[in-house]
């Protein structure tokens, strides 16, 4: 499903579209709220592991130097987009 897609049928179901139905449309909308929900927890920051000089997304374990955080005022992971706390 494109991001297109999922906007769309989540516009149509705040218009009184129900999830319960059989069809394509169901499908359709359970995967547009999947995608929403995905996003919206990237959105809800994690504290990186730590690792000595280097840290990892708690995510997606992409690692990255931890100073990078501070001095270029990293929030969100590079590879995932996880927004990352700083300490």
């Amino acid at each position: 499903m494109t991001e297109y897609l999922a906007e769309r049928t989540l516009v149509n179901m705040r218009f009184g579209l129900s999830i319960k139905r059989p069809g394509i449309n169901a499908v359709n909308e359970k995967i547009a709220l999947e995608m929403a929900i995905s996003a919206l927890e990237k959105q809800i920051p994690a504290q990186p592991v730590n690792d000595g000089a280097f840290g990892k997304c708690p995510d997606c374990g992409y690692e990255f130097n931890s100073e990078l955080l501070e001095e270029y005022n990293l929030k969100f992971c590079l590879n995932c987009g996880k927004k990352i706390k700083h300490c």
